[in-house]
């Protein structure tokens, strides 16, 4: 019976690791608009880095911004 506790915790240290190491993947997009020059910074969320990320990009580049890289 002592073992199941262990597991589950074991599995919600390794879930809260996980979305440690992800949240630090999705770095900062830098946008530029080219007519004029304005910069604006597309970030990425703790929840979902990528999906908010990509669509301020989408949005940028939709608009006629362009990515710094």
């Amino acid at each position: 019976m002592g073992a199941k506790p262990v597991t589950d915790s074991l599995c919600n240290l390794t879930l809260l690791i996980a979305i440690g190491f992800m949240t630090g993947c999705a770095p900062d997009v830098v946008m530029l608009n080219p007519r004029t020059g304005e910069t604006t910074t597309c970030r990425a969320s703790a929840g979902n880095p990528w999906s908010q990320q990509e669509a301020c990009v989408g949005d940028g580049i939709a608009h006629g911004w362009k990515k710094l890289e």
